[in-house]
């Protein structure tokens, strides 16, 4: 079990840091509000007219506090629909290139795997790491028996690191969140959960080794797909033994051009097999990126670095495919339906706001040539509509955006006048055809009846505890109105004031009863009717108070 007080000591050691960096970099407001949440309010002027310089000023206190913030801070960098244009071209600068850590490998694996002679499982293993990243660096080897492999290695006190920096990162963001009024207006908490999740699956090895087995579980009968082969006796939390694919990047012309490859085709295989990890699978690559899309010699596509990849529920491919329909026929209510059905949370302002917002960006879309379409620019827009109202979607739907952007600007590298849209619609196709096929027409009715079977047998349970709540008059309705709301709320006040002013009578009407008893007096009236009218006196203010701040 993990000892509390050294995961707050390490978060105290990380928060030292963080307040020297910021203090470096010229951020003395934010350090101040660190070390004093008394201090007066920052300025809130963080918006979108800040000179570059500031952007510039983030990125590089997010390079120097390391490897949590610098892939935060890469996920922040695809979110155009949320932050300033030049704060993510600040972003995107960041890399994810980290100095190899010095380990002697061969040792090293001795002693994780437990091997007594590394030499009877390893032909050759070379010496220095080819690759280095944040989380680990990656080593060349050969096993004995000459298959072609990489070992993929946990920096030492990397899962340490992470869990203190989270720790670290949750603070600042509820401490953005008080004193910046854009980062109240972007949901960050909601980007920072979902990206913790990913991270902390990213540092388990062992959930990267599952992802790989599915992977080819999946595309076990598609040839052309290479998919990546774990080795589980040779893989642990800490090291990751997978098969080395040999190939180039998606997005090197040149050696597609040399090893007489079809760039169509290479981009058609590349977004159909990505589709189909959406669409069938319901099991995708978080993060397409170039890098992760590897060419063969023989034009097969192999995905690489499975550690973060997205599900989906049965229920959520229903929608998705819903979602695609209506986007592409630009069925508008269809598709404000479908979000809603789709949505975590959504607080629509106007709803006839909302559907006009839709319609001008599908009138956008059509006034442009499918060559001219830019893609990334009309999600944007989209996603902005989405924040207008309110619209959270679940983090899979940002997954799949990011992932079709990255896969069109892979496409345009190469083919300059790719289409997408004429690429999904086969897809589309294919969806109509299933939900006519009867195969799929009979699951949903038996679906239907299964459900109304449901019902029904719990029915008359549900209406004898009605009516036993009847009898026994428990039974209460709550209704919901602002106008009833309102009503009640004004009644509440005023029997505040009635009951002041009730007080004030009776105080008053008791001085006058007492006016006639005989005792010490001031200008002949006794001494007990001051104090009650008095007393009668305040009461009558605070009613006229009351009445004056309700009024």
């Amino acid at each position: 079990m993990e000892n509390p007080i050294a995961r707050q000591k390490s978060k105290l050691m990380r928060a030292a840091k963080l307040i020297s960096i910021l203090g470096k970099h010229g951020f003395e407001d934010l350090k101040s509000k660190i070390t004093n949440k008394d201090a007066a309010t920052v300025s809130s002027a963080t918006t979108a007219d800040q000179p570059p310089l500031f952007y510039e000023r983030i990125r590089k206190v997010i390079e120097e506090l390391g490897p949590t913030y610098v892939k935060f801070g890469q996920t922040l960098s695809t979110r155009e629909d949320l932050l300033p244009a030049a704060l993510i071209l600040e972003l995107k600068k960041l890399q994810d290139n980290v100095a190899p850590e010095d380990i002697d490998i061969r040792s090293w694996l001795e002693n994780e795997l437990q091997l007594e002679d590394l030499s009877a499982v390893f032909q050759e293993i070379d010496e220095q790491p080819f690759a280095s990243a944040s989380i680990a660096q990656v080593y060349k080897a050969t096993l004995s028996n000459g298959d072609l492999v990489i070992l993929k290695v946990k920096r030492t006190g990397i899962r340490e690191i992470v869990t203190s920096d989270l720790l670290l990162l949750k603070d600042i963001i509820n401490l953005l969140i008080d004193y910046y009024p854009l980062v109240r207006e972007i949901n960050l908490p909601d980007i920072f959960e979902a990206f913790e999740k990913n991270i902390i699956e990213e540092l388990s090895f062992q959930h990267e080794l599952k992802n790989i087995q599915q992977f080819a579980r999946n595309f076990s009968e598609e040839p052309r797909i290479k998919c990546m082969q774990a080795y589980p006796e040779l893989s642990t939390d800490s090291v990751l033994c997978i098969s080395r694919i040999q190939g180039f990047r998606i997005t090197d012309s040149a050696s597609i051009r040399s090893q007489q490859l079809d760039p169509e085709y290479i981009i058609d295989t590349g977004l159909d097999l990505y589709l189909t990890q959406v669409l069938e699978h319901g099991f995708f690559h978080a993060d397409p990126h170039p890098g992760n899309i590897l060419v063969t010699p023989s034009g097969q596509i192999s995905f690489i670095d499975l550690g973060a990849m997205a599900r989906l529920l049965p229920k959520d491919k229903e929608h998705l495919e819903n979602f695609i329909l209506y986007f592409i026929n630009k069925d508008t209510d269809n598709l404000i339906r479908t979000i809603k059905r789709m949505s975590i949370r959504i607080h629509i302002k106007n709803e006839k706001v909302l559907e006009r917002d839709i319609q001008a960006m599908f009138d956008m879309i059509a006034a442009q040539s499918l060559k001219e379409l830019d893609v990334k620019a009309v999600f944007s827009r989209f996603s902005k509509i989405l924040n207008q109202n309110d619209i959270l979607m679940p983090d899979h739907i940002y997954l799949l955006v990011r992932g079709i952007v990255l896969l069109e600007g892979i496409g345009r590298s190469l083919l300059p006048d790719l289409n997408i849209i004429d690429k999904v619609k086969p897809y589309i196709t294919k969806i109509m055809a299933k939900r006519l096929s009867p195969p799929y027409i009979i699951e949903n009715i038996l679906q239907s009846l299964q459900q109304l079977q449901g019902t029904l047998s719990a029915a008359p349970k549900s209406l004898i505890d009605l009516l036993h709540k009847v009898e026994q008059g428990e039974l209460k309705f709550r209704i919901d109105s602002q106008e009833l709301s309102g009503l009640q709320q004004q009644q509440r006040k005023d029997s505040s004031i009635n009951r002041l002013l009730h007080i004030a009578g009776v105080l008053f009407l008791g001085g006058c009863l007492l006016s006639g008893v005989q005792q010490s007096t001031l200008l002949g009236i006794p001494w007990i009717c001051w104090i009650l009218f008095v007393f009668s006196l305040i009461f009558l203010i605070l009613a006229g108070i009351r009445k004056m701040r309700i009024g």
